[in-house]
């Protein structure tokens, strides 16, 4: 009798368990979710109804929400539901309560105790919101501090007219949980691989190709906006091994070796490839036209290719002086201060080699606002403004998309432009009876600024004619951008910049699969932005 009494006298203090939480998303084709969440859980005698949480929901709505429990019951929906109902008041019945935040509490009744299972049901309106070039959502699906924490969550995403949730379609991310993400049997499934610990949250970000839905929710950023956030303080911009097999990676160990002087000989091939190429172009002559029917990009991939460097900061500089020897961008110093000034550019823009000048023009054009003039610190700041990430990255990729052509196929162009090379590196050698090509001088200052001797290029014309610089006003705006280019500096390092970011945060290295959206293990951190969730839920 005293040992029986000694057993009830513990059975209070057993410990509420949730034992799996199992939840299924549908999307519907308006980017609307239906999600079904499923509790096995060990119920003791505290509390009085357990509640999910579900906080920031933006621009969506939570409604529809209806439970029942192991035995098929359908618990009776109350319009108004108080938490401080006692526990018989709360047997069989569920509501929602809206908070002061604007968040929402779904509630229900534990009933008895013992081995329950719950199935709670609801709908959320735009979970899958519309972007510029994709279409995607970041959200939070089990809170903070949830109540037991969950020995084991599934997560599994479906469509509702039966689309198939693939690679080719989709990109997929996870955070804060100690497990992983997958796309499996054409549907996206997360899950743990370890018990819920403090702190641990489940979040996931998927990216959507255009098509698949139609969103009522549309932003107009882009859907990198959103991957920013979610991806600082996480771990998908570190190198990681994408869970190879220990074996594998025992072999990659034994095949360093070889490795390391495969990788000794690609180190070596830039400086000998340098050399075979200044040898084989040492005799190249004086070219005193403008080759590549002036493609200033053409150039500055023969020279990337002729020299193995890759360098476009000299492409971006050039380029930016096209445009004012085009009279469509100006500069400014009459107050001390040099300006840029955007102003209507009339040239046809369809041609190829305008392409990079276009992508350029548009930045300045919207970075300079209604008055169309700012200062060179107005530009960075529009380049680093992370709501036009959309517009930079597609410039950044513009600069640096042009695809290398081989000087072997090309050689009269290569020969060409690296005779004008020549013939400008040499400029102060020519004499001024010599000179014949004054109508090319603003070509030249151009291309010698991709050649990288713009400022010898100036001061010698400037020697030579230095009435030409007086009389024409382009001339001297270009001579002045070429010899003092800070504010040209300014932007061009602005978008060397951009390009890093661009590099970091949507093209991952080769073999960064997990990174790239392709699923693996969850990042402990980041998740920022999210939507839903919040903190707290689980019984109380």
């Amino acid at each position: 009798m005293t040992l029986l009494l000694a057993v009830a006298a513990l059975l209070p203090l057993q410990a509420q368990i949730l034992h799996n939480l199992d939840i299924r998303v549908v999307l519907s084709k308006n980017g609307d979710a239906r999600i079904t969440e499923t509790r096995q859980m060990t119920i003791t005698s505290e509390g009085t109804e357990c509640y999910i949480n579900i906080e920031n929901t933006g621009r969506s709505i939570v409604k529809d929400f209806v439970v029942s429990d192991e035995t098929g019951r359908q618990y009776e929906s109350q319009a108004v539901w108080d938490v401080d109902w006692g526990r018989a008041m709360k047997t069989n019945k569920c509501g929602m309560v809206l908070k002061s935040n604007g968040g929402y509490e779904l509630c229900w009744g534990l009933g008895e105790s013992g081995e329950r299972t719950y199935t709670a049901k609801y709908k959320v309106t735009g979970m899958v919101e519309g972007y510029s070039e994709s279409d995607g959502f970041n959200w939070m699906f089990v809170t903070r501090n949830l109540k037991p924490m969950p020995q084991h969550v599934k997560l599994t995403i479906t469509t509702e007219d039966g689309t198939l949730l693939t690679d080719s379609v989709a990109n997929i991310w996870a955070f804060g949980y100690g497990g992983d993400i997958h796309f499996r049997d054409s549907a996206i499934v997360a899950e743990t691989t370890e018990a819920f610990k403090d702190d641990d949250v489940m979040i996931v970000m998927c990216e959507f190709t255009k098509g698949l839905f139609s969103p009522s929710a549309q932003y107009e950023q882009s859907f990198e906006t959103v991957k920013v956030k979610a991806f600082e303080g996480s771990d998908y911009m570190e190198e990681e091994d994408d869970g190879e097999p220990l074996w594998k990676k025992a072999l990659e160990w034994i095949c360093g070796g070889g490795l390391i002087f495969f990788a000794l000989c690609g180190l070596l091939w830039e400086p000998v490839a340098r050399l075979v190429n200044k040898y084989k172009y040492r005799n190249v002559e004086w070219y005193r036209d403008i080759p590549l029917g002036g493609d200033l990009a053409q150039a500055n991939s023969l020279l990337n290719d002729v020299y193995q460097t890759s360098d476009y900061d000299k492409l971006l500089s050039a380029s930016l002086l096209k445009l004012v020897q085009l009279g469509a961008i100006g500069i400014d110093s009459s107050k001390g201060k040099p300006r840029f000034v955007v102003k209507p550019w009339t040239e046809d823009l369809s041609q190829p080699n305008h392409k990079l000048l276009q992508s350029i023009y548009g930045i300045f054009q919207k970075a300079a606002g209604d008055d169309q003039t700012m200062d060179p610190h107005e530009l960075v700041n529009y380049i680093n403004n992370e709501k036009n990430m959309t517009e930079v990255f597609s410039f950044v990729s513009t600069l640096h998309g042009v695809h290398l052509i081989s000087p072997s196929s090309n050689k009269t162009d290569t020969i060409q432009m690296l005779g004008l090379k020549k013939f400008l590196t040499d400029f102060t050698l020519i004499d001024e009876r010599e000179v014949q090509e004054v109508m090319l001088w603003k070509d030249y200052m151009v291309w010698a600024t991709l050649f990288g001797c713009a400022s010898t290029v100036v001061k010698q014309m400037q020697k030579i004619n230095p009435e030409y610089f007086k009389m024409d006003q382009i001339a001297s705006q270009l001579a002045y951008s070429a010899v003092e280019p800070e504010a040209i500096k300014r932007f061009v390092s602005a978008a060397a910049s951009a390009h890093t970011r661009k590099v970091y945060y949507t093209e991952p290295s080769r073999g960064s699969r997990r990174r790239s959206g392709g699923g693996g293990h969850a990042s402990r951190g980041g998740g920022g932005g999210h939507r839903g969730g919040g903190s707290g839920g689980g019984i109380r």
